[in-house]
């Protein structure tokens, strides 16, 4: 018996586990064992909060949930975040058809402290549902499943304003998938879409009067480093368009390495760094993807590992969390 049908037959036993860890981690947060952002203390310790009665700002909701005048929302998005990031995560692995429980454990348990995660427990909470909500997505993507992957990231547009530009490339990607059938150089109308769709962000958006804030550790470049070295190795795999499983999600990464990179260049520098974090436990793993299956487990350990690294020198249990 293959060691993916192994993962499939412990399937409910692996997802309580899963669960379990989630909630674990959501109490955790909630008693404050790893601090609280300084977007907690200055928005999100409020309740039921709605940013200018936005329909794109249900997140706010979620985050700051109060019922009977206790406070959900932080445990909520903690748990939701870290339960969604192993499912997603959990259905990676089985694709990859590599699966030991113990290391499993191991590279989940990292994932749940590298910075994507951990920031948006108590802060950037917003995002944080956003992102719960793209890890459920593309977990039905590697399940392939067909109509769910584009009701979750519908979802996504009612949980932060940044959901409208991840749907906006959800939707070019399955486009591309159906439309590059008809082309027969594949690799040049990638290529061209993914400069149309910069340059189409690039003048939608009015530049602010002003370039943005940047975030403390200032990881622009190391972002616009990693945006540009994916779309170079995707442009070298070749057979790389499909709608199932990892190819759908890697092709998704692509189009989003092309079109973040733009307001960068309008200056939008903390937005530019949000959208990437959002994405960062999706770089990883759809890297992963590209290595072959028995070096998965050396390639996710050095790289979670020198994730939590940057992690902890950017200074988020330091600084970020007080």
């Amino acid at each position: 018996m293959s060691k993916s049908h192994i993962f499939y037959k412990n399937l409910n036993k692996n997802i309580f586990l899963i669960f379990s860890i989630s909630l674990a981690y959501g109490y955790l947060i909630n008693i404050g064992i790893y601090g609280f952002s300084n977007d907690y203390y200055g928005e999100y310790y409020k309740s039921n909060l709605i940013y200018n009665h936005s329909y794109r700002e249900f997140g706010s909701l979620l985050s700051t949930l109060t019922v009977w005048n206790i406070n959900f929302g932080l445990f909520l998005t903690s748990f939701f975040l870290a339960f969604t990031v192993g499912i997603f995560f959990y259905y990676f692995l089985v694709f990859k058809n590599k699966f030991l429980l113990i290391t499993f454990l191991i590279f989940y348990i990292i994932i749940l402290h590298i910075h994507p995660i951990i920031m948006s427990t108590s802060g950037a909470m917003r995002q944080g549902w956003t992102m719960s909500f793209i890890f459920l997505s593309f977990a039905m993507i590697l399940k392939e499943k067909r109509f769910s992957p584009l009701f979750f990231m519908f979802v996504a547009l009612f949980l932060h304003k940044s959901g409208l530009f991840y749907f906006f490339i959800f939707v070019t990607t399955y486009s591309f998938i159906f439309l590059i059938k008809f082309f027969s150089n594949k690799k040049i109308i990638l290529i061209f879409t993914g400069i149309f769709i910069f340059l189409l962000l690039l003048f939608s958006y009015e530049a602010p009067k002003e370039s943005t804030k940047i975030i403390e550790g200032d990881f622009r470049f190391f972002w616009l480093f990693i945006n540009i070295f994916y779309i170079l190795i995707y442009l070298s795999i070749k057979k790389i368009y499909d709608i199932k499983n990892e190819k759908f999600i890697a092709l998704f990464c692509f189009f989003f390495s092309c079109a973040a990179p733009a307001f960068l260049f309008m200056g939008y520098n903390w937005e530019y760094e949000r959208l990437n974090m959002v994405m960062g436990v999706v770089y990883v793993l759809i890297f992963g993807s590209f290595f072959k299956k028995n070096s998965i487990n050396i390639y996710l350990f050095i790289s979670l590992s020198f994730y939590l690294f940057l992690t902890v020198y950017q200074g988020m249990y330091s600084k970020g969390l007080t």
